[in-house]
This record gives structure tokens, C-alpha cells and sequence, in this order.
């Protein structure tokens, strides 16, 4: 049977974390786990939703005649699939979504997303590389595969749908990896703070990632950074602003392959964010990746944690030797060596060329 595909990559903030939300440049990589979206056309109306990661094996919707999402399963299910709704009625604005009397099977796959173990889920940005994937899919399949050719203006018309499910509380960074791939600089910029990004070299750059064995959630630390920045204005702005200045010039010296002085700069931008979490109460570090900070410290290797923190980290190194030298005392340790290659893809569709009528222009 005719169907269509569509994937994105997940991402890892390597520096400006908690900064880039103020306006400062941050460096995210895409890494190689996807979310995978599968489109299989019906010949009835309806809309079945499967989600195996999600417990979800076929609920069902219809398209009405506005073409509105409408669900027809129980109340646990649609739950769960929020997302689904504000990818859908982001399209619906945008003229892009389906139309009425297009069934189609809709299948979701975050596996990849999840440790080894298929039970703890792994802090790579599953909700907006599942945005992107599904946003694509329903777009392609609705003969709308031209709005994603230029990959800027798409990201920015994603950033609405995955931001209004986060609460508005998120910088869009995870949306922009998962789109452009590769490893970007990142930032939002002026009054309206316009989403912008630009493709970095990783020449000469070597890392590795460290899970801490525990899952955080992003939605909340943000939700609890907000709280204390009512109260301490003044403490967070003095914070932010020396992030984000440590973060351009890591940045700066990165892309014009000063690499010693990019891993002295995240060093700094690693003690930054320790005396952050001190003061605002957030577990930014986790007790392992205290101790990871600790093994780094005075050796020519860098370690910080990536995002909100509490979960993964990321240890720098100007050559691979280095790096396989703290691998080793990291592994001894009992430390989680995930092994995460960059994803230079980006967000991708594929579909068989009679699958669809009229063709949609497909971005490979």
C-alpha cells in the first residue's frame, strides 16, 4: 500500500543553555535519533492513531467539514496525544492541513528516543522532533511539500505549533536542530525575537555524551525557572547576561577553529551554569554529573550538562586520543556512554511517486 514517510532529528544543547531563552547565540547539535511519522491512506473517512510509545494502538479521529481534528476515542487517549491536536490546528491556520474526507492511518514512533532498557526516556527532545516530523507529513500528504523548501520560514511556522504546546515557555532551539540538522548556532533575535540560526563547522572538535541514568523534564525546570525570576530579576538577569557572553565567544572561537580556546570558554560557561543552579535551586547538575565535572576538572577535556541539565552532558576534547582516555575512566566509573553521531539531515520526507494525487514537491 501507498504510503508516506517522515523523520526529524533529535538535538542537544552543547552551550547557551537556559541563556538562549533571554536571546543569547547557542550552539545544539542534531543527533542520530529520529522521530518517525508514517502516513497510510484509507479508503473510509476516519483517522487511526498509533503510538506504540505512547500505549496508544488506534485511536481514532475524523476531519470535519471546517477541517477540524476531531477525536472519537476516550478521553486517557486524547490525553496523550496533545501534540497530534496542536500540530493539526497549526496547519489548519496555516492552510496546510488535510482536508475532509482524507483518511489515512497515522503512525508515531519515538523509540529511538528511549534508553537501552525501552523504559527511560532519554532527554534528546522527542516532542519537537516529533513536531517537525508530523507537521511534515501532514503537509506532504496534504500536497503542501513546497512549504517546507525553505527550511528557515518553516522552522519558524513550527516554532508556533511546538511552542504553544510547551506553554510559550521554550526558545524554539530543540524545533530549529530537528529542522536544519547538523550542529547550528541559534538565536533569537530584536524586540520580536525572530527565530535565526546558521550552520557551524565541527572540524577539529570532539565529543561525547553522558547520560545520568535519570529522565528530567525540560517543561518543568523552565516552569520553576520562571517562578524564582519573578522574585530575583535582578540575580537572573546578571546570570544570564555572563552566560550568554561566555556562550558568543565559545561560539566565536569555535567557528574559527580555536578549538583549546572554545573548551576553556565551555569550562567557564560550566561553572556559569553550577553557580546558576546554585542560586535559583535548580538541579542543573545531577550527583553523577557532579562527579563527572569533578574528573574533568584540571585535565584538558571539558564537561557541562546540555539543556535544562539533570540528565545528559557532554565532554569536549581537541583530539580523539584525549577523549577515549576519559571515556575509559568514565566508563569504570559506572558512567552511561550513549553513543550519539550528528544527524546532518535534518527534517526529511519520502513517499512513492503515485502514492499521492496531485504530487506534492517532496524535500529530500
Amino acid at each position: 500500500m501507498m504510503e508516506l514517510t517522515a523523520s526529524a532529528p533529535a538535538k542537544l544543547v552543547l552551550l547557551g543553555d537556559y541563556a538562549v531563552l533571554e536571546g543569547a547565540r547557542a550552539l545544539v547539535q542534531a543527533v542520530d535519533r529520529r522521530a518517525n511519522v508514517r502516513i497510510v491512506p484509507r479508503e473510509d473517512h476516519a483517522c487511526d492513531v498509533y503510538a506504540p510509545d505512547l500505549g496508544i494502538r488506534g485511536a481514532r479521529a475524523l476531519i470535519g467539514h471546517d477541517g477540524a481534528w476531531q477525536w472519537q476515542c476516550d478521553e486517557a487517549s486524547k490525553a496523550k496525544l496533545t501534540l497530534v491536536d496542536h500540530v493539526w490546528d497549526g496547519l489548519l491556520r496555516e492552510g496546510l492541513a488535510p482536508v475532509s474526507g482524507q483518511g489515512f492511518d497515522l503512525h508515531l514512533d519515538t523509540s529511538g528516543f528511549f534508553h537501552a532498557d525501552g523504559v527511560s526516556k532519554l532527554g534528546l527532545g522527542s516532542s519537537a522532533a516529533l513536531t517537525v516530523a508530523l507537521a511534515s507529513a501532514l503537509a506532504t500528504y496534504a500536497g503542501h511539500g513546497d512549504a517546507m523548501a525553505d527550511r528557515t520560514q518553516w522552522m519558524r511556522r513550527l516554532l508556533h505549533m511546538h511552542g504553544g504546546w510547551q506553554g510559550g515557555r521554550g526558545s524554539g532551539v530543540d524545533v530549529a536542530a530537528s529542522v536544519a540538522g547538523g550542529l547550528i548556532a541559534y538565536q533569537l533575535v530584536g524586540p520580536t525575537r525572530e527565530p535565526t540560526y546558521e550552520p557551524v563547522s565541527t572540524e577539529g572538535l570532539h565529543c561525547l555524551f553522558v547520560w545520568s541514568g535519570q529522565s528530567v523534564s525540560t517543561s518543568d525546570s523552565l516552569q520553576r525557572l520562571a517562578q524564582w525570576r519573578q522574585h530575583h530579576a535582578g540575580d537572573y538577569a546578571a546570570h544570564m547576561n555572563e552566560l550568554g557572553t561566555v556562550s558568543a565567544a565559545a561560539i566565536d572561537a569555535l567557528k574559527q577553529q580555536r578549538i583549546p580556546s572554545f573548551i576553556g570558554l565551555t569550562k567557564d560557561y560550566a561553572l556559569g551554569l553550577q553557580h546558576f543552579g546554585a542560586a535559583c535551586g535548580l538541579e542543573i547538575y545531577s550527583p553523577a554529573q557532579k562527579q563527572l565535572a569533578d574528573m574533568a576538572s584540571g585535565t584538558d577535556v571539558s564537561y557541562k550538562p546540555c539543556g535544562a541539565g539533570g540528565d545528559f552532558g557532554v565532554v569536549f576534547a581537541e583530539d580523539a586520543e584525549r577523549l577515549a582516555t576519559f571515556e575509559r575512566v568514565i566508563v569504570s566509573a559506572g558512567m552511561h556512554v550513549v553513543p550519539l553521531g550528528l544527524d546532518s539531515r535534518g527534517v526529511s520526507c519520502h513517499m512513492r511517486p503515485d502514492a499521492i494525487s496531485p504530487p506534492a514537491r517532496i524535500l529530500t
